[in-house]
């Protein structure tokens, strides 16, 4: 998180204890656990005492796949290794999860898929690589994700990869898969197949490894609680700008926000011109000073043309719990504009320092 540094430096430390060598495992352990008890999130007001206490049930067995290889030793919660990382929504993960433990090796690399987690919103997968060879530093499992319940409607659209990894020690991975639901069904159980083909370097696509690690397992959906905000007037509106919050989801794991975008980008740019481009990220903190991580889906954006259509971006925001302590949220848009080249629409020019507009402040029941 943000303050992770900072935090640690205020810890009170006796000068005369001798430092001893740990692994890096078990430090981002312990960083896990100091940054839980500093940030004492809670069970979103939202969720019912029942359904906080929900767990995900346990992985089917009998699968048709072979075991290559013995499970590779317990690390500690893969979860929990990425505490550093400014997409860290992680920290009640651990006490729902579906332990899996199943070990595929192709191609000279051991994956184990260690633990995986469902509540509607996304699917989330912890796994961990072990290599003869270096993988680069950021190696991922690419693949296809599918579940005979979601009906193919998730084949070609109407969800969002999110992938995490990080290094462990020489030639060993952590990483996080996680599959954002966006439109489509979110069933109760669902029988997951994942079949990766390709390890791959974030950093470095040309660093690519081809082999079959193919996994099943059975996740049950954690309860769920959501409040409807559409016509609330809970809006942030700006000159050609305007970001309405419509829906909040509560989950034992997580909140998520769903917002809806109306930009004019002729307006907001002051350019009637096409090959202009408008993407908003945001801020979430509350009103006892707490700054959110979360996992932005940012929907489609907007991209003028000559008609000057405004078309309609639904993002969403995936957080951690809020501090029980706060009364009152904010979500600041922050306006990113950029000139798409034309010789290669991939690339997006900022043509202007990114602004803030006015929040929406959305009222925390108690």
């Amino acid at each position: 998180m943000k303050n992770l540094y900072r935090q640690f430096n205020e810890l009170n430390l006796d000068i005369e204890v001798v430092p001893m060598d740990v692994s890096e495992a078990e430090k981002n352990r312990i960083k896990g656990k100091v940054l839980r008890k500093k940030k004492n999130y809670r069970t979103p007001k939202l969720i019912s005492a029942a359904a906080a206490l929900v767990l995900a049930t346990t992985v089917a067995s009998g699968f048709a796949f072979p075991t290559f290889a013995a499970k590779l030793p317990i690390i500690g919660n893969l979860f929990e290794m990425f505490t550093d990382n400014e997409s860290y929504v992680f920290e009640e993960y651990d006490t729902h999860t579906t332990d899996i433990g199943v070990t595929r090796e192709s191609n000279g690399i051991s994956l184990t898929v260690e633990n995986a987690v469902y509540d509607g919103e996304s699917i989330s997968i912890a796994y961990k690589m072990v290599s003869d060879k270096d993988l680069g530093e950021f190696p991922i499992l690419q693949g296809v994700l599918d579940a005979p319940e979601f009906r193919d409607k998730y084949k070609h659209y109407g969800y969002a990869p999110k992938y995490i990894s990080k290094r462990i020690s020489e030639n060993e991975y952590a990483g996080l898969f996680i599959y954002q639901l966006i439109k489509g069904p979110k069933p109760e159980e669902i029988h997951v197949t994942w079949k990766g083909d390709q390890v791959i370097d974030i950093n470095n696509t040309s660093n690519a490894i081809s082999g079959e690690w193919s996994y099943e397992f059975k996740l049950n959906k954690l309860e769920a609680q959501s409040k409807d905000y559409i016509g609330s007037g809970l809006l942030s509106k700006n000159e050609g700008i305007n970001v309405t919050l419509t829906k909040m989801t509560s989950t034992p794991i997580s909140t998520t926000l769903y917002l809806s975008e109306r930009i004019d980008i002729p307006t907001v740019t002051m350019q009637d011109t096409e090959w202009r481009s408008i993407l908003l990220d945001y801020k979430v903190t509350d009103d006892i000073g707490n700054e959110y991580n979360f996992i932005h889906y940012p929907d489609i954006g907007h991209i003028s043309n000559f008609n000057h259509s405004k078309p309609v971006s639904m993002p969403r925001i995936t957080m951690s719990h809020l501090d029980e302590r706060a009364t009152s949220l904010y979500i600041t848009p922050i306006v990113n504009i950029y000139e798409i080249d034309k010789e290669n629409g991939s690339d997006f020019i900022p043509i202007k320092e990114p602004f803030e507009v006015e929040p929406i402040i959305v009222p925390l029941e108690k």
